[in-house]
């Protein structure tokens, strides 16, 4: 167990600055998701009713912010297992988030009764994939030359 506690306290040394990114991307979403519940949709649904925006707010902005919060959970997690593996290109991150969201819009509802299928869910995690791998390229080129950041994937 003392091993396993030590790999971790030492990927998680080589990946600090990556951790720190992934962190702050969860605690933005999850952050954002707080406030769209809570803040925006009612807002908007009040303000705006029947607009596209409102649309966009009440139904996919979640999503949007569900696609960058995955990545950076998925990221966070594979810094701290195997930090070469980081999902760092966008073609991976999009095939990734594709092939998820294929699942939760597409095989979720099977075995969820609430759950309906809706592509356009799949567009807004994609977007979200965008967004973060936008993000995180200050990150990368501050690490460039990093061991962990030459590595592919």
């Amino acid at each position: 167990m003392r091993s396993v506690a030590l790999e971790l306290a030492y990927n998680a040394g080589r990946a600090r600055g990556a951790l720190v990114f992934d962190l702050v991307v969860l605690a933005f979403c999850f952050a954002g998701f707080y406030g769209n519940e809570h803040g925006l949709k009612p807002f908007a649904v009040a303000a705006f009713p029947g607009s596209p925006a409102t649309y966009l707010v009440q139904c996919h902005l979640n999503d949007f912010l569900g696609g960058a919060a995955f990545l950076a959970y998925t990221n966070l997690l594979l810094d701290l297992v195997r930090p070469d593996m980081r999902i760092r290109r966008l073609a991976t991150s999009l095939v990734y988030l594709f092939f998820c969201g294929l699942f939760w819009e597409y095989a979720a509802p099977l075995f969820v009764k609430a759950s309906t299928a809706d592509p356009l869910d799949l567009v807004a995690y994609l977007a979200g994939a965008v967004v973060y791998w936008l993000a995180g390229r200050p990150l990368r080129r501050l690490l460039r030359g990093h061991s962990v950041e030459r590595a592919t994937g």
